[in-house]
């Protein structure tokens, strides 16, 4: 959209009108044959096109029915210059097109006023014919589009961001995109929030996230700035896409793994008794013992494929069905994963007035979170035998907060920032080998997330070591 007017003047022989108007600072465009005014024309769409009268009259009729039969055109105004008032011209002028004339000798000032207000409401019009056919485009995507003033205030929505929102008023006015994080939605990862809506320097995705319940699943709106032609440096144009699907999937992909890994680790190791069985004599007691080993594997391998088949079944391990963690068991889920990963040295310890209370999350869900916290505690620490201290205390709003500390390395700003996104793996920088996929902090803040908790990754600040803290919502009694 062009933010001066453009003009095309076509065979000024006279020279006088391109210095008249320069005054105004117009793109001024100049044609001297009907020809190149068209290509003139056709590529840089003028605000208004001014033909002299000349005795190629006829060409310039021509050149008339030509713009107005070219679509991007249809629509510009064209000012026909006469030496004379001639009845029968004009008809003829009108005929092909024209739509004004200015008769010499002119006044300046009523030509500078009459192109003023000829290439103005017609710049409006195309301004208006542009925004017409950008909200008619965006009315047709699911994709939810927001045009917004100063990063917050809506000055526009289409259907899907109105559906998206809730934005039942046909009045925007006094509408906020910010104010969801108290109304549907989260607005996560919040570090990646603090510079809204300056360009995101971590260069880790935006969301607003609304939490699943009982009646619903979550919600997932990933928030890009879209680039907008516009000369306003306070207006931004927001789109809203639908990434739920995605999410979901990315989790029960990650979920599996995670099941398939920790459920067959076990009874695998114990059918390695079956290679030194084939190595012992089988009258020695030493033999008998080696085979009960391996026939209680053998049975855990069948009952924890049975599991997995079940999960795949469903595929709904971590979803509201569950049944939710009762505080009073937390300590115990903590231990049985803390010996399943052979740690020394973990305390763990729930506020007393929280132990009658269930966490909204499933058993299972919080056992896949604490899994992949201890283990990365394991996993960072430079004698991979952390001092590792998980508790629970009450918070905010019917929350509780989930604090796991440990005494390994800390983490540069660049990791704590990007911890969070999925792939990154802040271990290759520390070790420089690649271990694992780099998805399990992420998927664990989209389990949180997606149960209207927080997720906030710091160093400590008393020693060495980083700190874990999750909101998790308690359930409704």
């Amino acid at each position: 959209m062009k933010e001066v007017g453009c003009i095309l003047i076509v065979d000024d022989t006279q020279g006088t009108l391109g210095t008249l108007l320069a005054r105004d600072h117009y793109q001024l465009l100049f044609a001297t044959h009907t020809s190149e005014a068209f290509e003139h024309a056709a590529r840089h769409t003028p605000d208004l096109i001014l033909l002299e009268a000349s005795t190629a009259v006829a060409a310039q009729f021509d050149l008339c029915h030509r713009i107005r039969h070219y679509p991007k055109l249809a629509e510009t105004p064209m000012v026909l210059l006469l030496e004379q008032r001639d009845n029968a011209l004009m008809q003829q002028a009108l005929a092909a097109g024209i739509d004004d004339f200015i008769i010499r000798p002119y006044d300046e000032i009523e030509v500078l006023a009459r192109v003023r207000t000829l290439a103005r409401l017609n710049h409006y019009h195309q301004v208006l014919s542009e925004w017409s056919r950008f909200e008619w485009v965006v009315e047709q995507t699911e994709d939810g589009y927001l045009l917004l003033k100063n990063g917050d205030d809506i000055v526009y929505a289409n259907s899907s961001a109105r559906l998206y929102l809730s934005l039942l008023r046909d009045d925007l006015t006094g509408e906020s995109l910010l104010k969801q994080e108290k109304a549907l939605y989260q607005l996560e990862p919040m570090g990646a929030w603090e510079n809204w809506p300056q360009p995101n320097l971590a260069q880790t995705a935006r969301y607003l996230v609304r939490p699943e319940n009982s009646h619903q699943s979550s919600l997932w709106l990933q928030v890009d700035i879209v680039e907008f032609p516009t000369n306003k440096v306070d207006e931004q144009l927001v789109r809203l896409h639908n990434v739920s699907e995605q999410m979901n999937l990315e989790r029960q992909i990650w979920t599996f793994q995670t099941l398939v890994s920790h459920k067959l680790r076990a009874p695998l190791n114990g059918l390695v008794s079956l290679e030194l069985l084939s190595r012992t004599d089988l009258t020695q007691p030493r033999a008998h013992h080696l085979l009960n080993i391996a026939n209680e594997s053998a049975k855990r391998l069948r009952s924890q494929v049975i599991d997995i088949l079940r999960y795949v079944d469903s595929s709904q391990l971590l979803m509201q069905t569950q049944k939710n963690l009762p505080l009073s068991g937390f300590a115990e889920l903590v231990h049985r994963v803390s010996n399943e990963l052979n740690l020394a040295s973990l305390s763990v310890s729930v506020a007393d007035e929280l132990l009658k209370h269930k966490v909204n999350f499933s058993i299972e869900g919080v056992e896949m979170i604490m899994r992949e916290l201890l283990t990365n505690a394991q996993k960072f620490h430079p004698q991979y035998s952390p001092e590792i201290i998980v508790s629970i205390i009450p918070h905010d709003n019917n929350m509780v907060q989930l604090r796991v500390t440990d005494n390994g390395r800390c983490l540069s700003n660049d990791e704590l920032i990007k911890a969070w996104t999925p792939y990154y793996q802040v271990e290759k920088s520390f070790t420089g080998e690649v271990k694992g996929m780099g998805l399990g902090l992420a998927m664990i803040a989209r389990l949180v997330w997606s149960r209207g908790g927080h997720c906030q990754l710091r160093n400590r600040v008393d020693k060495q070591g980083i700190m874990v803290e999750f909101t998790l919502p308690l359930q409704d009694e």
